[in-house]
C-alpha cells in the first residue's frame, strides 16, 4: 500500500484517506498469564516463533499488519483474505500450543467498512509510534464481535459473511469443510443498529455455537423471551386460565406485512405429473404478483445469486429454504405455490408463510376442471393473497387484468417464455432467442415474448429487428401488465424520442417505485441519447442497492457515468463494485478510467481480466480502446492498424457496426492521410448521404452522425465540396437537433467550413456559447480552441485547451454514436496541450506554456513529428 509520508520538517497533519477495508481483530485467550506459567524464557521464544507466524500468515494473506501491542489489528481489501488468515493464524496457534504442552486459543473478529487511514510522521515513528493509524466505525464494530466470540471462535459480520461465503472456493481444500453458522441479531453497545452476527469454523476446532450476551453486546430476544415479559407471561397465565373462553375466540394468525414489504416465491411444488406446469405456473404466479404496487418480490435473479452465496445452486427452493431465504434477503412473508390432483380435478393453492416462525398464515386454493382452466384459478388465488396482504381491494380491481390476458392462454408458450428469461439470465442467448421465438410460435400474440426479443435486438443495434418486435409488442399492448404497458411505452419512445423516453421511465419509477429497470434505464438513456449525464446519475442512484438484482450492471453504468464527468475515483469505486458484484466479460470503460489518468499498466491490468461476453456485436465495441489507446499514447501507426483489423472483423456485424467501424478507420486515417484518403472519405461520405434516404429512425440518428463526422474530416482536410455536401443533406432532418451528439457534430463542421473559409471569427460565434449549454459535445470545445487560436484570442484558447486536457474522462465516455469519435476526441485532450503551449507563449505567459509543452511531450514523446501536429502546429 502506498501512503504519502510528510518530510521531517513538513507541519501539515497527516493526510488521512478513506478506504473502504476487511478490519480484523484478533486477541489470544489469557494472553497475560503465559508469562506466569511458562516463565520469562520460555515466554519470549514462544511470543518470537508467534510474531514469525503472525507476519508470514498476513503476508500469504495480502494483509497489511497495523498494530499488535494489545491484541492484533490487520487490513485486507477482501473479507476472504481475512478468512483466510484467520484459519491459518488459528492453526497455527493451535500448532504452537501443543508444542508447549498448552492450549492457545484465540478470539477474531471480522467486519467490512470504511476506515481512515494516515502515516505518521517518521520522527513519531522513531518516538515509538506506529507507523500507520487507522480509525473508523468499522474499527470499533470489529472489536465488539472480537469481544463476543467465545475462545477458537471466528465471528463476523453480516456484510463480511456474505461476501466470504460467495469467494470460498478461493480457499480451495481448506474451505470444503468450512461451516457459516447465522448465531442471530446482536446489539453493541456504542452502534446505533443491530447487527446479524454470523460464525465461521471447522467442524470439531470451532464452537459453532452462538455466544453469550454480555454488557457490550447482547443478543436480540423476541418480545416475549425478555425477563420482564416473561414475568408478565406469569402473571397472564392465571389470566388465562379463568378466561379459557378466549382461547377459542382468538383471531386467525396474521403477519406484519407493510406496503412495499418484499416476498420470496418458492417453487412451484407439482404434484399433478404433468411436466407441462413446471416453470409456467411460476412465472404466471409472478406475473400476477407483479401487478400490484402493494408487493415487492425477490427477483428470481437475486434469489439464484443467494443460492450461489449459500453455496446452494440450482438447488429447488421448497419450503425450507424459501424461508432459509427470506430471512437472508430480508423479506416479510414466503409464498409457498402448489398443484396437485384431488378428486378428479386439479387444485391450485396458495401459502402464505411467515419464515421467522415457519408457520403458514394464509392459504387459499381453488379447483380447476381441467388445465384450460388453471390459470384462472391461480389468479383468484393471488387477488385473495394480495388481499390478505393488506392491500385495498380498490387497487386489486384496479390494477389486476386476468393471467391468461396480460400472459397467454397457452401454457406450452408460457413454458417456452419462461425458460427464455432463465437463458437470458444465464447469458445463454441464443438459446433464450430460440426459446421466445417458440413462445410466439405457439401463441403469436405473446407479447411479453415479443418485448423480450425487442430488449435482444436493441442490444445488437439491429434496428430493424427492434423496430419491429416494439411493434408487434404495441399491437397486442392488452396481453401486457400495466406496469410492463408503461415500460412499452418507454422502450418505444427510446427509437425516436429519447426525452419521451425519460419522462416515461420517470413515470414507471414513481407508480413502482422497486421497479429497478426504470432508473437504469433513464440513466443509460439520459447519459447515452442526450448528454445528460448528471441528470442520469442521479436518476440512477435507488438502482445501487442491494435489493436489485442487478446491481452489479446499476453500478457499471453509474461508472460510465462518473467516467464522463471526470470523478475518477467515484468510476473506480464503481466499477469494483460491479466485479464484486459479477458483472465480468466488458472491461472497456473500466480499463479507459486508468487510461484517462495516463496509468497505463493498471488500465492493461484491467484488460487482462476481459473475456467474451457472448455477443459478437458488444465483443467488438469492447474492442474500441484497442484503438485509443495507443493513439493516447502517440502511436498512431499502431492505431491505423488496429481499426483496420476491427473494421475487416465487422464483417460479419450487422451493417450499422460495419459502417461504424469504417468511419472510425477513416477517422484515424484522418491523422496521418494515406494517397487513397481523400477518394475514400468521399464514398464514405456518399454512401451514409445514400443512406438517409430510407434508414429506420434507429439507423438514421447514427448514420446522421456519420455523415456529419465524414463532413468535418473532409474540411479540416481541404476538401470543402464534400463537407457542404454533407451539411446540405442532414438539413432539415429533426433526429440532428433531437440527438444533442448529432446537434454538436452540426455545428463543429460549420465552425470547420468558417476555418477553412479564413474566417475564424464566425467559427468562435458558432460555438461560443453552444458550448456552455446542456448536451455541449467534448469536440465542439476541441473545434473552438483551435477557432480562438486563429482568431488571436490567446487566452480564450489557452483557457478551452486547459478544459479539454483536464477532462479526459470525458473524451472517452461521451456517446458518439457507438463510440464513432472517441479516437478523435482522445487525440485533441493531447493536442489541446500543445495549442495551449502555443497560446500561452503568444500571450506572454512563458512559465505556463514551458508546463503545457512538458505534459505534450510526456504524453506523445514524439509527438513534434507527430503528421497531425505538424499540419495543424506549422512552425512559424
Amino acid at each position: 500500500m502506498n501512503l504519502d509520508e510528510s518530510g521531517p520538517g513538513d507541519s501539515a497533519a497527516p493526510q488521512v484517506k478513506p478506504l473502504l477495508r476487511t478490519v480484523l481483530l484478533a486477541d489470544i485467550v489469557d494472553s497475560t498469564a503465559l508469562v506466569e506459567r511458562l516463565g520469562d524464557m520460555r515466554a519470549a521464544l514462544l511470543l518470537q516463533k508467534h510474531d514469525q507466524l503472525l507476519r508470514q500468515s498476513i503476508q500469504f494473506c495480502h494483509g497489511q499488519l497495523i498494530d499488535k501491542a494489545d491484541g492484533v489489528l490487520a487490513l485486507f481489501e477482501r473479507p476472504i483474505q481475512a478468512l483466510d488468515f484467520a484459519l491459518r493464524y488459528q492453526r497455527g496457534l493451535r500448532e504452537l500450543g501443543q508444542a508447549e504442552g498448552m492450549s492457545l486459543r484465540v478470539r477474531i473478529g471480522v467486519h467490512v467498512g470504511d476506515v481512515m487511514m494516515w502515516a505518521n510522521e517518521p520522527q513519531h515513528v522513531r518516538a515509538g509510534a506506529k507507523p500507520f493509524e487507522v480509525e473508523g466505525l468499522a474499527k470499533p464494530v470489529a472489536a465488539r464481535l472480537m469481544n463476543l466470540a467465545l475462545p477458537g471462535q471466528i465471528l463476523m459480520s453480516g456484510m463480511a459473511q456474505n461476501l466470504c461465503q460467495r469467494a470460498v472456493g478461493e480457499l480451495g481444500e481448506a474451505g470444503r469443510e468450512l461451516r457459516f453458522v447465522l448465531h442471530g441479531r446482536y446489539r453493541f453497545k456504542g452502534v446505533p443498529a443491530p447487527m446479524l452476527v454470523h460464525e465461521v469454523g471447522e467442524p470439531g476446532l470451532s464452537p459453532l455455537r452462538a455466544p453469550d450476551s454480555g454488557p457490550k453486546a447482547w443478543r436480540e430476544l423476541p418480545l416475549w423471551r425478555r425477563p420482564p415479559v416473561l414475568a408478565l407471561e406469569l402473571l397472564l397465565v392465571g389470566v388465562l386460565v379463568l378466561g379459557g373462553v378466549w382461547s377459542t375466540l382468538r383471531a386467525p394468525p396474521a403477519i406484519a406485512f407493510a406496503e412495499r414489504d418484499w416476498v420470496v416465491v418458492a417453487d412451484l411444488q407439482n404434484r399433478t405429473g404433468e411436466a407441462l406446469f413446471d416453470d409456467s405456473l411460476d412465472t404466471a404466479l409472478r406475473v400476477g404478483l407483479e401487478q400490484s404496487r402493494h408487493i415487492n418480490l425477490v427477483s428470481e435473479l437475486q434469489i439464484d445469486r443467494a443460492l450461489a452465496r449459500m453455496q446452494r445452486p440450482g438447488q429447488p427452493v421448497d419450503r425450507q429454504l424459501a424461508t432459509e431465504l427470506a430471512l437472508r434477503e430480508g423479506a416479510r412473508a414466503v409464498i409457498l405455490p402448489t398443484v396437485a390432483e384431488v378428486g378428479g380435478v386439479i387444485r391450485v393453492s396458495l401459502e402464505v408463510i411467515d419464515p421467522r416462525s415457519g408457520v403458514t398464515v394464509y392459504s387459499e386454493s381453488a379447483d380447476a376442471r381441467d388445465a384450460a382452466q388453471v390459470l384462472d384459478a391461480l389468479d383468484d388465488n393471488t387477488r385473495r393473497i394480495r388481499g390478505h396482504l393488506g392491500e385495498a381491494i380498490a387497487a386489486i380491481d384496479a390494477t389486476s387484468e386476468p393471467l391468461e390476458q396480460v400472459t397467454t392462454g397457452n401454457l406450452e408458450a408460457l413454458r417456452a417464455f419462461s425458460l427464455g428469461v432463465q437463458a437470458r439470465y444465464r447469458g445463454r442467448l441464443d438459446e433464450a432467442r430460440q426459446l421466445f421465438e417458440e413462445a410466439i410460435r405457439l401463441d403469436p400474440s405473446f407479447a411479453m415474448a415479443h418485448l423480450q426479443l425487442a430488449f435482444m435486438r436493441y442490444v445488437d443495434n439491429d434496428a430493424t429487428g427492434t423496430r419491429h418486435f416494439v411493434d408487434l409488442a404495441a399491437q397486442n399492448r392488452t396481453h401486457l401488465t400495466r406496469r410492463e404497458q408503461l415500460f412499452l411505452d418507454a422502450a418505444a419512445a427510446t427509437l425516436d424520442e429519447p426525452e419521451l423516453a425519460l419522462e416515461k421511465f420517470r413515470l414507471l419509477a414513481s407508480l413502482y417505485p422497486e421497479e429497478f429497470r426504470a432508473y437504469g434505464n433513464y440513466a443509460w438513456f439520459a447519459h447515452y441519447d442526450l448528454l445528460q449525464t448528471e441528470k442520469g446519475l442521479a436518476q440512477l442512484t435507488p438502482a445501487l442497492t442491494p435489493r436489485n438484482p442487478r446491481a452489479g450492471q446499476a453500478h457499471y453504468t453509474a461508472g460510465v457515468l462518473n467516467l464522463a464527468l471526470d470523478r475518477y475515483a467515484e468510476a473506480q469505486n464503481h466499477f469494483e463494485q460491479a466485479s464484486l458484484l459479477g458483472v465480468g466479460g466488458f472491461n472497456r470503460e473500466h480499463a479507459e478510467t486508468f487510461v484517462a489518468q495516463r496509468r497505463y499498466a493498471d488500465a492493461a491490468r484491467v484488460l487482462a481480466l476481459d473475456s467474451a461476453t457472448g455477443s459478437d456485436v458488444v465483443d467488438l465495441e469492447m474492442r474500441l480502446i484497442d484503438i485509443s489507446l495507443p493513439l493516447d499514447q502517440g502511436d498512431i501507426a499502431q492505431a491505423t492498424a488496429v481499426a483496420g483489423q476491427l473494421a475487416a472483423a465487422a464483417a460479419g456485424a450487422s451493417e450499422l457496426h460495419r459502417w461504424n467501424l469504417e468511419g472510425i478507420r477513416l477517422s484515424v486515417r484522418a491523422l496521418d492521410p494515406d494517397p487513397e484518403f481523400a477518394a475514400d472519405l468521399r464514398a464514405h461520405a456518399a454512401a451514409q448521404a445514400g443512406r438517409l434516404a430510407d434508414g429506420d429512425v434507429l439507423l438514421q440518428r447514427h448514420v446522421l452522425f456519420q455523415a456529419l463526422a465524414a463532413g468535418w474530416m473532409a474540411a479540416n482536410s481541404g476538401d470543402t465540396v464534400t463537407a457542404q455536401a454533407m451539411l446540405d443533406v442532414v438539413a432539415g432532418n429533426r433526429l440532428v437537433d433531437t440527438y444533442p451528439a448529432n446537434a454538436g457534430m452540426r455545428r463543429a463542421l460549420e465552425a470547420e467550413l468558417a476555418l477553412a473559409a479564413g474566417d475564424p471569427g464566425k467559427a468562435v460565434a458558432l460555438l461560443k456559447r453552444a458550448v456552455t449549454l446542456p448536451g455541449a459535445s467534448y469536440f465542439e470545445r476541441a473545434v473552438l480552441a483551435r477557432a480562438q487560436y486563429a482568431a488571436g484570442d490567446w487566452e480564450g484558447a489557452a483557457t478551452t485547451a486547459a478544459w479539454l486536457a483536464d477532462n479526459r474522462g470525458r473524451a472517452f465516455a461521451e456517446s458518439t454514436s457507438i463510440g464513432h469519435w472517441q479516437p478523435m476526441n482522445v487525440v485533441e485532450s493531447t493536442l489541446a496541450l500543445k495549442l495551449r503551449a502555443m497560446a500561452l507563449t503568444r500571450a506572454g505567459r512563458a512559465k505556463e506554456a514551458g508546463e503545457a509543452a512538458a505534459r505534450f511531450a510526456a504524453a506523445w514523446p514524439d509527438g513534434e513529428n507527430a503528421a497531425i501536429v505538424q499540419r495543424r502546429f506549422p512552425a512559424d
